[in-house]
């Protein structure tokens, strides 16, 4: 998720605004470990809980991105998946599945919506996990795909 810092000054005042954010998404297949995903994975422990943070050193983002060949995608405007589900979202999603181990995605189901030892909601077991809404209507957008 990205904050579009030319025109405003934080991501909160982004939110909600014409070309405030920018999401790029990838599809998760369950299959081999994925080498780029492990400096992350094996930090995930020390920051499970809301409010941790860690340095990945020497870790390259662009090592999630499907092999150079395979960078087809989609874009749209759209909304935040999760309250306060805010339009003025432009999503990109990459046509092909970044392919991550099933330990590996265990590892994310292992995060938090909490700090740690804070007092949960009833209801609610604090597991970050299916932290998205039902699709919605396509109404009137337009979805462009940069592929043929």
């Amino acid at each position: 998720m990205h904050w579009n810092s030319t025109l405003y000054s934080s991501i909160d005042e982004a939110v909600g605004k014409k070309h405030g954010i920018a999401i790029i998404a990838l599809f998760v297949q369950i299959g081999k470990e994925h080498v780029g995903l492990k400096a992350v994975t094996e930090i995930l422990q020390d920051i499970q809980y809301k409010g941790k943070s860690k340095t990945i050193p020497c870790f390259n983002p662009n090592s999630l991105l499907p092999d150079p060949l395979l960078r087809d995608y989609w874009v749209y405007e759209g909304s935040l998946t999760v309250p306060p589900c805010s339009e003025g979202v432009t999503w990109i999603l990459f046509r092909y599945p970044l392919t991550v181990s099933q330990v590996q995605i265990e590892e994310f189901r292992r995060l938090r919506t909490h700090v740690k030892g804070a007092e949960l909601l009833e209801g609610s077991d604090g597991i970050l996990g299916d932290n998205f809404r039902p699709t919605q209507p396509l109404s009137d957008r337009v979805i462009r795909a940069a592929f043929q």
